[in-house]
């Protein structure tokens, strides 16, 4: 918040889409500009609505509404692959995440069932990759997905199948 000009606040005050979420009181060094700065984080995917608020001892003055669209807090969309082109039951599905906001957190899923959970280290706009080794899968098809996490939100990769022959 800058206020260039008049009598300076004591409390300045904003809103996120009409909910206040700092307060600060100010010196008042009249007629000298005034700013004060708020550091707003981890909003998840949405629209948002800002607004200040200027109190003295004469009455309130308020901000024009400023309009911030948040597009890309959730994760980056993974992709999933595996290795088993040998068709055995032993093989690696790998997830890259090649751009975007990073996950914290990764989930495998094995035919809608949990079987793997990695903390990521979150280092955006870096790409990022997960392993996860799996052994001793008898014959048959087996599907995977996988999510990456975040503050934020979550995304979902679509799934792949691997399938494992008879030896």
């Amino acid at each position: 918040m800058d206020m260039w000009w008049g009598d300076n606040g004591r409390t300045y005050k904003l809103y996120e889409n009409d909910i206040l979420i700092d307060t600060q009181q100010l010196a008042d060094d009249s007629p000298n500009a005034q700013s004060a700065v708020t550091s707003v984080a981890y909003r998840k995917n949405g629209t948002y609505r800002y607004y200040a608020e200027l109190i003295n001892a004469y009455g309130t003055t308020r901000s024009d509404v400023r309009i911030v669209e948040v597009a890309q807090a959730a994760p980056g969309d993974p992709v999933l692959s595996h290795d088993n082109d040998d068709g055995d039951g032993s093989y690696n599905v790998k997830m890259n995440m090649w751009w975007g906001t990073n996950g914290g957190t990764y989930r495998l899923y094995e035919n809608g069932v949990l079987i793997d959970t990695q903390a990521l280290t979150e280092a955006t706009p870096q790409a990022q990759t997960a392993v996860t080794a799996v052994a001793g899968r008898p014959p048959g098809t087996y599907e995977y997905r996988c999510e990456l996490e975040n503050g934020a939100g979550v995304a979902s990769s679509g799934t792949i199948q691997v399938i494992v022959k008879p030896s």
